[in-house]
């Protein structure tokens, strides 16, 4: 779903009830707003997802996920009732017909309708095969959950939430699963232990492709997305990127060095043109960075810095809808870039 570019005649800064509008003239990812205050419910937000008409973010120490209007950021809801059974819920998946979260104290998924943010079920008990609840992808037809105890991935089916099977990731040579991203025919696993990263088929869980060793250089394998076409895999101790073609598994390309700005990449997202990566590493007075890349050529777009994005501790980033939304956990905020 694409949104319209906002027109913008000024740099202009305006604060009202909670909302701190930043406008920029029409350069690529250029800051449209950052949203924060009372209203949104934000503690410590660990996890963001988009459908393109709503944004979804995950407090972990109110146990609450707030869904906002992704075109004005303004707050649909906060949604904090018991009935969501929200124990520790650290991260979330948006298929755009529902949205996934994990909770990890309860051992649970909660099932919540994409469109409306009602409650569809909340899945848990010993038929699940949860145990410390992880993390969560879904491609519309599989979801797949990792289990913090038990080195397990489980399956379940997006439309009717019935278990479908669980797989042990020591086959594959993983000892814990530290990421997980997923499209129309793969899951990838990752393993920072190992430095490991699997492809699994996403219908039957079979093992595709193990990238390991020296063509893949992964040095601590962390954050990690897919365009479709291509994964993109954050190396946390080398402070950089690994590319790989999303069907076959091959290497693509390998992008280090300190034009991209990379240190210590919490997560990653694409819109197959471009890549964002947060950077929490950084030091100095630009504190947190956004880095952005070309996809098509791996040189770097620009490093995004500086107090009026509000980055701080920004450990999620998703894209949808040509705009890049932020979760500022350190600040509890988030922040809107235009994708243009």
């Amino acid at each position: 779903m694409k949104h319209p570019m906002r027109v913008v005649l000024a740099l202009s800064l305006t604060v009202s009830s909670g909302l701190v509008a930043i406008s920029a003239g029409a350069a690529p990812s250029a800051l449209v707003k950052v949203v924060q205050g009372p209203a949104y419910g934000f503690d410590n937000i660990t996890a963001i997802a988009s459908n393109g008409a709503h944004v979804w973010a995950v407090s972990a120490s109110n146990n609450s996920v707030t869904e906002l209007k992704s075109g004005s950021g303004a707050v649909i809801s906060v949604l904090n009732d018991k009935k969501f059974d929200f124990e520790g819920p650290e991260r979330l998946s948006d298929d755009w017909t529902h949205v996934w979260v994990a909770n990890d104290a309860g051992n649970s998924i909660t099932e919540l309708n994409a469109n409306t943010g009602n409650l569809v079920a909340v899945i848990k008990g010993s038929t699940y095969k949860l145990h410390g609840t992880g993390f969560v992808t879904s491609n519309g037809v599989d979801v797949w959950i990792s289990n913090l105890r038990g080195n397990e991935l489980a399956e379940i089916s997006a439309s009717t939430g019935d278990f479908i099977q669980v797989v042990k990731t020591k086959s594959f040579g993983i000892a814990q699963v530290n990421n997980l991203t997923s499209d129309a025919k793969h899951v990838w696993v990752v393993d920072s232990l190992t430095d490991t990263v699997v492809e699994l088929e996403a219908e039957s869980g079979r093992l595709t492709t193990v990238m390991k060793g020296k063509a893949y250089r992964l040095d601590g394998p962390l954050a990690i997305t897919t365009d479709g076409n291509h994964v993109w895999i954050a190396s946390s101790r080398s402070n950089s990127l690994t590319e790989v073609d999303a069907e076959s598994g091959a290497f693509i390309r390998f992008i280090h060095g300190a034009q991209f700005g990379l240190s210590v990449v919490s997560a990653i997202t694409s819109s197959g043109r471009d890549v964002w990566a947060t950077n929490l590493g950084t030091s100095g007075p630009k504190g947190t960075t956004v880095s952005e890349i070309a996809a098509a050529t791996g040189k770097v777009v620009k490093v995004l810095s500086g107090g009026q994005y509000h980055f701080d501790l920004s450990n999620s980033i998703t894209f949808i809808g040509n705009r890049v939304w932020v979760a500022n956990q350190g600040s509890n905020s988030m922040t809107e870039l235009s994708a243009s």
